[in-house]
């Protein structure tokens, strides 16, 4: 299994949400192409993160992010407790983005690039609202207008840069495996390939040209009752090739409580999950990109009592 659905955006409506809504009931993942984000705006956004990353580690850590402001630079983070082999740049709502001095590019880029971003993921939302059987802002209603939604960019060298320092040993991937938290992730995935989902063991998913790789995540999984899978996936470490990618997080505001919709419980079914506050998930998370705190949550750890 090496190759995930393809959907052409520009497709009718009803072709369009029929092939995405199979998408994530099969795979929870897909690949569209057609879609609002020009080339120009991928092209441009890819460049810029290309140029950030090559400055020399000092420019990089003057804009580092810390334990008072997620945003901003950082080579540190940990998925299941192992450090990942990337450097990354973030940026979102809420805090002040400790934006590079002299890139006023970069940063209209980036804004122009996530706006583009979220504009197709809420109009996604709204799709597969009318697959679960609810109102069209069913969904929407968590993440517009607030929301806790944010860009990545993504640095996978061949070359460790902390081989030598005090850092945490690396793990043997670029990111190991994991879910995503929140509601949809669109992924920009550069030229080079590394993106692996398990499907019946792992497999590669090979960029396409113009494509965003689209892939649900924890939130949208209990809001669909299980109905959409949240797809476990993992980044290969690059070995020949530097890698870049662009990744767009769409969450849901924080004081969000997340149950699943009435319209996606049938008459032979229950609630899987009981609310929980994506405030609490979200932090909870988040502790293990820091250090080791014990097992990380998932959202089985939220399962209704049968």
């Amino acid at each position: 299994m090496t190759q995930i659905p393809l959907i052409d955006y520009q497709d009718d409506a009803a072709t369009v949400r029929g092939a995405i809504t199979q998408a994530c009931e099969d795979y929870g993942i897909f690949n569209l192409v057609n879609h609002p984000l020009t080339n120009d705006i991928n092209r441009n956004a890819l460049s810029e993160s290309i140029s950030f990353f090559a400055q020399p580690m000092a420019e990089k850590q003057a804009v580092v992010r810390t334990l008072d402001n997620p945003w901003g630079y950082y080579d540190r983070e940990l998925t299941k407790q192992r450090r990942d082999r990337k450097e990354i740049f973030d940026f979102g709502p809420g805090f002040s983005i400790p934006w590079p001095a002299g890139r006023h590019h970069f940063r209209r880029t980036m804004e122009l690039y996530t706006d583009r971003c979220r504009l197709l993921s809420l109009d996604l939302l709204d799709g597969l609202s009318h697959a679960l059987g609810a109102e069209r802002s069913a969904l929407r209603n968590a993440f517009d207008p607030v929301h806790s939604s944010f860009t990545r960019l993504n640095y996978y060298p061949v070359n460790d840069a902390l081989a030598d320092t005090d850092a945490p040993a690396p793990g043997p991937l670029g990111i190991s495996e994991h879910t995503d938290a929140g509601g949809l992730t669109l992924l920009q995935q550069g030229e080079v390939a590394g993106l692996q989902i398990y499907r019946d063991g792992w497999h590669d998913v090979s960029p396409v040209t113009g494509a965003l790789t689209i892939n649900i995540g924890d939130m949208l999984q209990v809001w669909s009752n299980d109905r959409f899978k949240a797809p476990l996936h993992r980044v290969r470490a690059s070995s020949e090739s530097d890698r870049y990618s662009i990744v767009f997080f769409l969450n849901p505001a924080m004081d969000c409580v997340v149950t699943p919709l009435s319209s996606a419980i049938n008459n032979r079914d229950k609630p899987h999950y009981r609310p929980f506050s994506w405030r609490e998930f979200r932090a909870l998370r988040a502790q293990g990109d820091y250090g080791d705190y014990g097992e990380e949550v998932q959202i089985r750890h939220y399962r209704a009592e049968t």
